[in-house]
């Protein structure tokens, strides 16, 4: 997104860059995209509801929304972590230290004999610290599906999701569990187990996305680092795919069709890339346990029509296209864990203790449950 003087000013911002032979560019060149850096936590969370009310205008201008007309937020509490379910994902690993350039004196490259800036700055300037913040820093390195499908063989992925299966097998003995529908089981476990899983969880509340980002329910994070919130839209879809939404228990699925034929440039691109024509499932639903309603937690998918998996380099495709899509803008912790006792999100109310001692969690007690 463009800068825009109705957001609070950024302290810097941040470079990630996408290779130019991979459909989650888009396109057919390069792709850098930018995300501001916020002070903190809570003015972070003003410019994400700046965007946020930007993009519900968009959509009642168009005349309809997409899904349940929602927003999708997720917070990570490192910058580099991607919008990736955690079956794609490969092993974390410590972000390697970033250089840092002042907006106001970037670093020069030598063309044709003559120094040049190595970035420019639109509006530049005089104004551009205004718009731009005073530095910035790249993530290295460039983000490729090559690379992503890498780090996860497809061994590991086969093992990844028969565990899953076992999982939602042994949980789907309990009968809080054995009455929910079959994607909401897959997202009880999801919620309450460790085990890797296609689901990607967000919630419709951006304050749960801060809350998590900061380190709700884990160790916080060391302050100075650079956390991030995203907002995911996922009405882009409309442009690509014709879509049917049907009623499940606990939400809602969209099956959609991909439309290439409108695609342009990029029909041709996918083709090359060997991303095969498929239609996707989208699925969206909420649980009836205290914990997750409290974080107005919802999980989504894509997958087969037939709710098959797809095959490794598609599902990276699309979730890469999603990530890129998404409106994300990052904070420099401070250490302390976002809450906001006004409106429910403290440690205590989004992890509330008769989800864990009157329901016990899922994860403890498929261990005791006969495969």
């Amino acid at each position: 997104m463009r800068p825009s003087t109705a957001l609070p000013p950024p302290e810097g911002h941040i470079y990630f860059s996408y290779s130019p032979t991979s459909p989650p560019n888009w396109g057919i060149v390069s792709s850098d995209i930018h995300i501001f850096v916020y002070p903190n936590i809570r003015v972070a969370l003003e410019a994400l509801l700046e965007v946020a009310n930007a993009i519900q205008a968009q959509h009642l201008h168009r005349g309809a929304g997409f899904v349940t007309g929602h927003l999708l937020f997720r917070g990570n509490s490192d910058v580099t972590q991607r919008l990736l379910p955690t079956h794609l994902r490969g092993p974390w690993s410590q972000p390697s230290p970033r250089e840092r350039f002042s907006v106001a004196d970037p670093p020069m490259v030598m063309v044709h004999g003559v120094n040049l800036p190595s970035v420019s700055f639109d509006p530049g300037g005089a104004d551009a610290r205004l718009y731009w913040g005073d530095w910035f820093e790249r993530v290295e390195p460039m983000r490729t599906i090559e690379d992503s499908m890498a780090e996860v063989s497809q061994e590991d992925m086969q093992r990844r999701d028969a565990l899953e299966r076992a999982a939602v097998e042994r949980a789907s003995q309990l009968p809080e569990v054995a009455s929910l529908g079959p994607f909401q089981r897959r997202a009880a476990v999801r919620h309450y187990n460790r085990v890797l899983s296609p689901l990607l969880d967000v919630s419709t509340s951006p304050e749960v996305a801060a809350f998590f980002a900061t380190g709700g329910g884990s160790r916080a994070p060391t302050p100075g680092t650079i956390g991030m919130l995203w907002a995911i839209d996922l009405s882009f879809f409309q442009d690509l795919f014709l879509s049917k939404t049907t009623s499940i228990p606990g939400g809602e699925k969209i099956n959609m069709t991909q439309q290439r034929d409108t695609w342009g440039v990029n029909k041709r691109l996918f083709e090359d890339y060997g991303v095969l024509p498929t239609r996707l499932e989208l699925a969206l639903v909420e649980l009836p346990f205290p914990r997750p309603q409290a974080q107005h937690a919802r999980f989504f998918s894509l997958a087969e029509e037939s709710g098959a998996s797809l095959p490794a380099k598609t599902e990276l495709t699309w979730w890469s296209i999603i990530e890129r899509r998404a409106y994300g803008c990052a904070f420099i912790q401070d250490g302390r864990t976002y809450e906001n006792p006004d409106h429910n999100i403290t440690a205590a109310s989004l992890w509330p203790v008769n989800d864990t001692e009157e329901t016990m969690s899922i994860a403890e007690r498929s261990k005791t449950t006969p495969a």
